[in-house]
């Protein structure tokens, strides 16, 4: 009994033994496979990530060519820029010499001009008492031709003075009726001589703030061009107030020649002229409508023009009445545009160290709005930290580029670009003694709008002000 306990228990010692011998067997060869199975993965991971590196970098190769592309690009840009600047500065440099030398010119002429007109009529009224006609009619074609070259010469100053900002227009109350009766009342000779008919139509219309010479010089340039190119028929004068638009309107209205539609485009540039050459219907140098243009744009108004050819021409000048919210408007709160196109209420700060130049530019430019100055560039930046935490930017910005350590004018317009991104689009002037171009195209180049060379030229001055604000 004893011997078969014993056999049983180590007949099931062995078994459980044998189980344990094959459970552990078959464990280490799941073990190996699994170790397999993680070499592989991991020999897979190392490639994935070999493959990722690669990937990286040629990503990162990618990018930096890109980037590459991009500066070459903006440098391209930039160069771009500078010579379009530059290209400008010169082209308004040369527009700027033109009106200074049309308008010394003028000056020139005009009193050796007014000397011959004034004896060629004094001539004309002896002759008349010799009742020579062949002699008179001599005279008269001198006194003709000088009043002709006469008013040439003043259209071409005044548009010399218009784009150099030099033209003084004083606005105040007018009775428009009254101004364009007596304008018109200088022509009804003239047309009775061409046997036409000019009508005066006047209805009643509010008064305007206008300049009278000037409007008056708008009227006859305008009734002058409907009498010339009119052979046979009438004009008609009229004013008459549209309420709906809340504008007046002065209309001159002929049936002569009329408008070819492809010159309409381009009829109030100076110095165009629908026919040019030696067969041009009438004479002319093409001056009259675009001064006449200017003067009304000063004035706060706007012309528009109709014409068919054959058919005759239609010119209309607006104006709003004084007593209109537009007016009232304006006079009370004016637009930055209407500033920069009258030069008026300008924000301007003037970077100067050298006290007469920097009462000299004070001087001015008073007269075109609120100039504040500096002396340094820690001054300016204080002063601008001051105005623009009040909620003020400035109009134009004037600066001397030699200034006192550690600041120079280049680096004090660099930094307030920096520090405040509201004037990176307001206009920077250079004021500079240099006079070496390359110093000049430098100072472009570093970021100045424009420059100015000492000593400053106030015409000049107000040119390149003007020029910079029509920009924005």
């Amino acid at each position: 009994m004893q011997n078969t306990l014993l056999f049983l228990f180590l007949s099931l010692l062995l078994i459980i033994l044998m189980v344990c011998l094959g459970f552990i067997f078959n464990l280490r060869k799941k073990n190996k496979q699994f170790s397999e199975i993680l070499a592989r993965k991991s020999d897979e991971l190392n490639k994935a990530v070999s493959r990722n590196d690669e990937l990286q970098k040629s990503i990162e190769k990618t990018i930096q060519e890109r980037i590459q592309s991009f500066k070459e690009e903006i440098g391209e840009g930039e160069k771009v820029d500078f010579t379009l600047k530059r290209a400008l500065k010169r082209s308004e440099e040369s527009n700027f010499m033109k009106n200074a030398f049309l308008s010394n010119i003028s000056h020139e002429i005009r009193t050796p001009l007014n000397n011959i007109i004034g004896f060629s009529s004094l001539l004309e009224a002896e002759i008349s008492l010799l009742e020579n006609k062949e002699l008179f009619d001599y005279a008269s074609a001198i006194s003709e031709s000088g009043g002709r070259l006469l008013h040439l010469l003043n259209n071409i100053l005044d548009i010399s003075k218009l784009e150099a900002n030099d033209m003084q227009i004083v606005l105040k109350s007018s009775d428009l009726n009254t101004i364009v009766a007596n304008a018109t009342q200088l022509f009804i000779f003239k047309a009775n001589e061409q046997k036409l008919k000019l009508n005066l139509k006047t209805n009643e219309v509010p008064s305007a703030s206008v300049d009278e010479k000037a409007l008056t010089k708008v009227i006859s340039a305008i009734v002058e061009n409907a009498i010339k190119y009119t052979q046979n028929g009438f004009i008609n004068v009229s004013t008459e107030f549209i309420k709906e638009k809340d504008e007046i309107c002065i209309r001159i209205k002929d049936t002569g020649a009329g408008i070819d539609p492809s010159y309409l485009p381009i009829i109030f540039d100076p110095f165009r002229q629908e026919s040019l050459g030696y067969s041009k219907e009438a004479q002319g140098a093409g001056l009259g409508l675009p001064l006449a243009k200017s003067l009304v744009e000063l004035m706060r108004g706007h012309i528009e023009i109709e014409s068919a050819k054959g058919v005759g021409t239609t010119v209309t000048i607006f104006f709003p009445p004084e007593t209109s919210t537009q007016d009232e408007q304006f006079k009370q709160e004016p637009t930055r545009k209407q500033k920069f196109k009258l030069l008026q209420g300008l924000e301007i700060f003037i970077v100067e160290d050298d006290l007469m130049n920097k009462i000299v530019l004070y001087e001015m430019t008073k007269s075109l709005g609120n100039v504040i100055t500096a002396v340094n560039g820690d001054e300016t930046m204080r002063i601008m930290e001051e105005t623009f935490n009040s909620g003020k930017i400035f109009d134009i910005m004037l600066f001397d580029i030699n200034l006192p350590p550690p600041w120079d004018g280049t680096r004090l317009m660099q930094e307030i670009r920096k520090k405040w991104k509201e004037y990176k689009t307001i206009p920077f002037v250079a004021q500079t003694a240099y006079a070496m171009a390359g110093d000049k195209e430098k100072l472009l180049e570093a970021g100045f709008d424009d420059y100015i060379s000492k000593p400053i030229n106030q015409q000049e001055l107000y040119s390149i002000i003007k020029n910079q604000l029509n920009k924005l």
